[in-house]
């Protein structure tokens, strides 16, 4: 049984009722959301305000055109390159055509700009660091990678959703820490081989050195293991 059975199962969806998902919700439940996130056993800081419990990147299965929007705010750093460049291959394969994704994150440019300026405290630069790396209360709660206005567009471009708004913002109040919004949809259909071409081309940007063929390597079949599901 896919996701979308069980949540009508559950009664947490009518069939035929929008469906958005809020994933990686915390403590911030959304009104018109199925608000998903780790089980409370997972969680030694927060008491997560969730609709059903799962595992985002292993649980999760939805039909292709199956979901209207999907939205993440502090979720998609806590992804390697593989598995977030896997996440958003499956994310557009649920969502329908001109369905809405939206992902927020640290700034990562934004706050390396605020860390190197002389003018800010000691105290504050450790703060921007803790955004950057995440509380590291939990097992998960470590950010393994960083996210910036160039870096969104380029990787959502080339999984062909269409952008149509990012916001940098900055917190109003001491430590001022930055974050990045950025909101696409999905105009059209793409194959799942397509993307993986992107996606590779993609990975070898990451690459230092034409000597890490054998590291690229690993990130392919890495990416090809966690989309088995949807190239089979």
């Amino acid at each position: 049984m896919d996701t979308l059975d069980k949540l009508i199962e559950s009664d947490l969806l009518r069939t035929g009722q929008s469906v958005r998902l809020h994933l990686g919700c915390g403590q911030m439940h959304l009104d018109g959301y199925i608000n998903i996130d780790y089980p409370a056993s997972e969680h030694n800081v927060m008491h997560p305000a969730v609709d059903a419990e799962a595992d985002i990147t292993k649980d999760l299965l939805f039909p292709r055109f199956s979901v209207d929007e999907i939205r993440s705010h502090h979720m998609f750093e806590h992804f390697s390159r593989v598995i977030a460049l896997a996440q958003l291959m499956k994310w557009y394969f649920w969502l329908k055509i001109d369905g809405v994704l939206i992902i927020e994150t640290p700034d990562f440019m934004g706050s390396i700009q605020q860390i190197v300026d002389n003018e800010i405290e000691y105290k504050q630069k450790m703060a921007i660091v803790r955004h950057l790396v995440g509380d590291q209360a939990a097992s998960w709660g470590f950010h393994i990678d960083q996210w910036f206005k160039d870096r969104f567009e380029t990787t959502l471009s080339s999984l062909s959703f269409h952008i149509t708004d990012i916001k940098q913002h900055t917190w109003g109040v001491w430590p001022y820490l930055k974050s990045i919004t950025i909101t696409a949809t999905k105009v059209r259909e793409v194959e799942i081989s397509e993307q993986l071409k992107q996606c590779f081309t993609l990975l070898k940007d990451s690459l230092v050195s034409e000597r890490e063929a054998a590291t690229f390597e690993v990130w392919q079949q890495q990416l090809l293991d966690e989309l088995k599901e949807y190239t089979k």
